[in-house]
């Protein structure tokens, strides 16, 4: 049992408890965790919440079953409830010279604010769900062969309203985003592997899964002012303040695979290791439906006298992708389908063959060399962010990889030390990416999924541990990594500063083929040491620290400077009392980003004028200095 208290008003307890219900046929496990925090991103804006806070309960319920001794079934059963405030989104890059309001002399930002503070008007709690359910079975047919049954079912439930601008601003911008989508999946696993069949070991398996999900979402842009957006004359509302966006679907996935994995002993210290896996897939999306619109009236002006997030504005819908063409001439309240009704159910069929091939050589006690050939496969990917024309109903293809990997593992010093090294070299195929584009003849960002017809990327791994003294342990490792997309032309002579579309006397994009790969460091580093500090008859003092270290990163394809995170690292501590035992106990203090560094952990380019012309860039910055004590029981 373990409880905690740290800044932020934050707290935790968890705890787990075990044991037999017969000996040595049927056991039980329970756990259970609680956490709370208030956010760290502040507002500005007087009244409301801080952002990213955490309000968490999950539990854990397994169950194992031994009732013969080539029986065995083991039962887990799980469910997580999260609420707290939303992310809080923090804008870089602000453009103070832009205007879009009323006044022509006004500007939407107000000036710089602190790095972990941000403009945020509302902070709705969000509501995420999670229930699981997990069954295995194994069944040993015989001496040489062993059957087993995965079965899995899921269930997700995502509600959220935020407000994503985040921007310090002294004029409403717009009402919250509204995020909703369910999810339930099922997933069916059989194979038998062999066991003590000499030099030839084999598994093969059948493989199903289901998931079907509904999904919902809803934007608004500009809601304070006149939009560009204007119904035709004799509209209810021939006036629309903002631009807003919604749209519904339903989507099916089916997948199927067989696969067959082989081990050969071609030597004492030999062996070949090869596999092949078939994957049918299919996706279909069914009522689809899209709308923009706007507001009646613009609503407040002001954060401080803004209204209940809670209660949606009343908004002006048309529709804009439906069965049949929009023709923009009808608005109504309310976001069901219009006389267009839904797109016709619609959907795509995929199939990959994947295989893997590879080589162990253990040369000597301690020592193994491998090489491995692999490839991987990632299905077909729907934008579900199509809200304009019909003409955004679009799959991204199917992302493929092919793997290159030499590597050696050793124990060193009587086993006190490991070291480990590999490269590798990834191609990519149709790797998939979010690419975020400008709203068409409005401004505001919107995005789809995407493919990069080829990318690789070169690199190296270094792990060494070892356990010094008695009292030492040091734990370290190195990654080195050159990446590049070989193939992509991204938005290519848009404009990234100018007046679309002719972007005369502007300067036009040139993208992507030589960039580094999205969030994909030259370096990356760790170095831990974990200290007996002191020992007593009452028991251990330890301490650990331990810091990791990432090389500059892009966030998007465009490789965007600007939102580039430069190389950084992270410190963290630990410093605890333990007593072990039949009756044990720990009291312990730790403090995570010890220097308190600031770092971005995402950005989004969304200030040039093909990817939303919004005079800003969205960001979300790491988490600041956390620090606590936690007591934990044991018995």
């Amino acid at each position: 049992l373990t409880a905690g208290a740290g800044n932020y008003s934050a707290y935790s307890v968890q705890g787990a408890v075990g044991g037999p219900v017969i000996d040595n046929e049927i056991g039980w496990r329970a756990a259970v965790m609680y956490e709370k925090r208030d956010g760290w991103v502040r507002s500005v804006v007087p009244g409301v919440e801080p952002l990213n806070g955490v309000d968490a309960l999950a539990g854990r319920l397994t169950l194992l079953a031994k009732p013969n001794d080539s029986l065995t079934a083991q039962l887990k059963l799980s469910a997580s409830r999260s609420g707290g405030t939303p992310y809080g989104a923090h804008a870089i890059n602000t453009d103070p010279s832009y205007a879009r309001t009323n006044d022509p002399t006004a500007s939407y930002f107000t000036g710089n604010i602190g790095w972990f503070d941000n403009g945020a008007k509302f902070a709705v709690h969000k509501e995420i769900r999670s229930d699981n359910a997990t069954l295995k079975i194994d069944w040993q047919l015989s001496p040489q062969a062993t059957l087993t049954s995965v079965t899995g079912y899921d269930y997700g439930w995502w509600y959220e309203k935020s407000d994503d601008g985040g921007l310090p601003i002294f004029v409403r911008l717009d009402d919250p985003n509204t995020y909703f989508s369910s999810v339930n999946a099922f997933s069916q696993e059989i194979r038998i592997a062999s066991h003590d069949t000499g030099a030839f070991g084999w598994l093969g398996g059948l493989y199903y899964a289901r998931e079907s999900m509904h999904a919902t979402v809803q934007f608004h842009f500009f809601d304070g002012y006149p939009s560009a957006f204007v119904p035709p004359p004799g509209s209810p509302a021939p006036t629309l303040y903002g631009f807003d966006e919604y749209n519904n679907f339903d989507q099916l996935k089916d997948s199927r695979a067989v696969f067959f994995n082989a081990t050969y002993a071609l030597a004492p210290t030999v062996t070949l290791r090869a596999g092949l896996r078939y994957t049918k897939d299919k996706v279909t999306i069914s009522n689809f439906y899209a709308l923009e619109g706007g507001l009646a009236s613009p609503g407040a002006t002001t954060a401080a006298t803004g209204t209940d997030p809670n209660i949606d504005a009343t908004t002006w819908w048309t529709q804009t992708i439906g069965a049949s063409p929009a023709t923009y001439a009808f608005f109504q309240t309310g976001v069901a389908p219009q006389s267009q009704g839904v797109v016709p159910e619609f959907g795509k069929d995929t199939n990959n063959v994947s295989g893997k091939i590879g080589l162990d050589w253990k040369p000597g006690e301690g020592l193994l060399a491998y090489a491995s050939i692999s490839q991987g496969y990632r299905g077909v990917a729907f934008n579900g962010q199509a809200y304009n024309n019909p003409g955004e109903l679009t799959f991204a293809d199917p992302e493929k990889l092919t793997s290159y990997e030499l590597g050696l593992k050793t124990e060193l010093w009587d086993r006190r030390a490991v070291f480990n090294v590999a490269a590798f070299h990834y191609d990519y195929k149709n790797q998939q990416f979010l690419d975020a584009f400008t709203l068409p003849g409005v401004g505001g960002t919107l995005f789809h999924t995407i493919n990069a017809p080829r990318a690789r990327i070169d690199g190296a791994e270094f792990e060494f541990r070892a356990k010094a003294t008695a009292d030492l342990e040091i734990f370290s490792s190195l990654g080195l990594m050159s990446s590049k997309y070989v193939e992509l032309t991204l938005h290519q002579g848009q404009c990234v500063i100018g007046t679309p579309p002719s972007c005369t006397g502007g300067v036009p994009r040139i993208c992507c083929v030589g960039n580094k790969l999205i969030q994909a460091p030259d370096v990356n580093a760790s170095l831990g040491v974990a200290w007996r500090v002191l020992h007593v008859v009452a028991g251990d003092l330890r301490l650990f620290i331990d810091g990791n270290y990432y090389g500059k990163q892009y966030f998007d394809a465009f490789n965007t400077e600007r939102d580039a995170q430069g190389g950084y690292g992270v410190a963290n501590a630990r410093i605890a009392f333990e007593k072990t035992g039949k009756l044990g106990y720990a009291v312990g203090a730790w403090v995570k980003n010890l220097a308190n560094r600031e770092y971005l952990a995402y950005a989004l380019n969304q200030k040039d004028a093909d990817t939303g012309l919004l005079g800003f860039d969205y960001a979300l910055v790491g988490e600041p200095r956390t620090y606590g004590i936690d007591v934990t029981v044991r018995f």
